[in-house]
């Protein structure tokens, strides 16, 4: 569903205006109401949901069994910092203060589509590790058999 980037600014409280392209799919399909929470990498970036899709992500992670480590960390990360938002008149909505500071937002944002979800970076931090990436050499072995199974 959603796809493409877009680089945009957060007003002074915090608000960030979702590029006109995406409201109208938004509104037909959770009237508006989303879910902002960390990225569960190693990113500081900002995941955006739909509703309808955030519950069927925390319903897998709830799920997965709490004496794991790496599953209580998950479910700390992203079930714990989730946060409902709304998408006001204005298509804008408001991202909570510590999850700002968590992604190292301050104006200039980088919002990009990945489908079921949008990834919202520091624009600056964005660069950065975009030029990180097209910097690393391919490793081959890396390839998964999904991966491979895709075709252009």
């Amino acid at each position: 569903m959603f796809r493409g980037s877009s680089s945009l600014a957060l007003d002074s409280k915090g608000r960030l205006a979702i590029p006109a392209r995406y409201r109208e799919a938004i509104l037909k399909v959770c009237d508006g109401s989303m879910v902002v929470t960390l990225n569960n990498t190693k990113e500081r970036c900002l995941w955006l949901y739909t509703v309808d899709q955030w519950i069927m992500v925390e319903q897998k992670i709830v799920e997965l069994p709490s004496f794991n480590p790496e599953h209580q960390k998950l479910k700390r990360f992203m079930v714990g910092h989730a946060n409902d938002v709304e998408m006001d008149g204005n298509g804008r909505i408001l991202l909570p203060a510590h999850l700002r500071e968590f992604a190292g937002m301050t104006k200039s944002v980088f919002m990009i589509g990945q489908g079921n979800k949008f990834e919202i970076w520091s624009e600056d931090l964005w660069v950065a590790r975009r030029a990180e990436w097209l910097k690393e050499v391919p490793d081959p072995s890396a390839i998964t058999l999904e991966m491979e199974q895709l075709s252009i």
